[in-house]
């Protein structure tokens, strides 16, 4: 079960989306590379990082998921498409 507040489900859809483009569209032959997948983190983190900036400020309403809220999974996403593109 899915533990969400608002629009915090998008701290899951962003980064699959982003994910699923980037291998449309930069996969060899329909196949995902390590960098096409830390890449998209790193966007996918970016996007989500300022979309729950703009619903912080924009609502009063909370948008969270698993009671952490956009930006922090923003942050994850982040740290995560850095670290992983490092050492890839």
């Amino acid at each position: 079960m899915i533990i969400s507040r608002g629009w915090g489900i998008l701290a899951f859809l962003i980064p699959i989306t982003i994910i699923l483009l980037g291998i449309s569209f930069f996969g060899k032959n329909g196949n995902a590379t390590l960098s096409i997948l830390f890449y998209s983190l790193i966007i996918a983190g970016t996007l989500t990082f300022l979309l729950g900036l703009i619903f912080k400020k924009k609502s009063i309403k909370k948008h969270d998921l698993y009671f952490l809220p956009l930006q922090i999974w923003g942050v994850i996403w982040l740290i995560i498409g850095i670290i992983g593109a490092i050492y890839a």
